[in-house]
């Protein structure tokens, strides 16, 4: 009897650690799922086209590209195309602005650095231009110029309308300057600088603004000489070039 009775507690001992022995086996598996990584979710997602450098204006449209190959670089950072005649170009030289940006004050420092024989106002009218035989305009509009100088769109257009039925009479020499880049693109800067290239003799432009071959097409349509530069800074090179001694 005794030794039934510590036969059926022995069996009664296996089984209660056979019990425990399969529930902690059995926690690790439930916790797998949160620390499995979905490879689907880890897939790249699908390359979409960059478009092109472009304009500022509404009418741009992002997911249009162009072909655009770009001349300049920081190594070669000046590229003429055409022959430029420099004695077409004779001093005092009156710089202005269309459009009422920045780039006409960077070409008031060029002037300056340079030590040529100029005046320069932003808001000139036309009367002012009237005894200079070269006049060169920094095309490009920016409202933020236009609001500092108190002068609307409408005006900007009349005074710039103005200034070249002025040159056209005097038959001064006119450089058009678009030296802002693809910033200084849309329908009103656009329209400056074709009202500027039909009386111009030679165009200088930051090149990254020719991003539709806009201003290039123009110049070999018309024969114009046209300087493209890869920064702003590098119209100082343009104009040492053309008026330095």
């Amino acid at each position: 009897m005794k030794k039934a009775l510590i036969f059926v507690l022995a069996i009664a001992i296996v089984f209660i650690f056979a019990s425990c022995s399969k529930g902690s086996s059995s926690a690790p598996a439930a916790s797998a799922p949160a620390t499995t990584i979905s490879t689907a979710a880890a897939a790249p997602a699908a390359t979409t086209t960059t478009p092109s450098t472009g304009t500022v204006d509404t009418e741009y449209d992002p997911n249009k590209t162009v072909d655009f190959q770009q001349q300049t670089s920081e190594e070669v950072r000046v590229v003429t195309i055409g022959t430029v005649n420099k004695s077409l170009y004779s001093q005092p030289v009156f710089v202005t602005s269309f459009g009422q940006s920045t780039d006409a004050a960077m070409l008031d420092t060029v002037m300056k650095r340079i030590g040529v024989d100029y005046v320069y106002n932003a808001t000139a009218t036309a009367d002012a231009l009237k005894n200079y035989k070269t006049v060169v305009i920094a095309v490009g509009a920016s409202t933020k110029g236009l609001g500092a100088a108190g002068i609307s769109e409408a005006e900007e257009t009349a005074r710039a309308k103005a200034i070249m039925q002025a040159i056209n009479e005097s038959g001064a020499e006119v450089i058009c300057c678009h030296i802002g880049g693809s910033a200084r693109r849309g329908t009103l800067s656009d329209e400056y600088a074709d009202m500027v290239m039909a009386k111009a003799s030679y165009i200088v432009l930051k090149e990254d603004a020719n991003f539709d071959y806009k201003f290039t097409k123009y110049a070999e349509e018309h024969n114009l000489p046209i300087s493209l530069i890869y920064a702003t800074k590098d119209a100082l090179t343009v104009f040492t070039d053309v008026f330095g001694k």
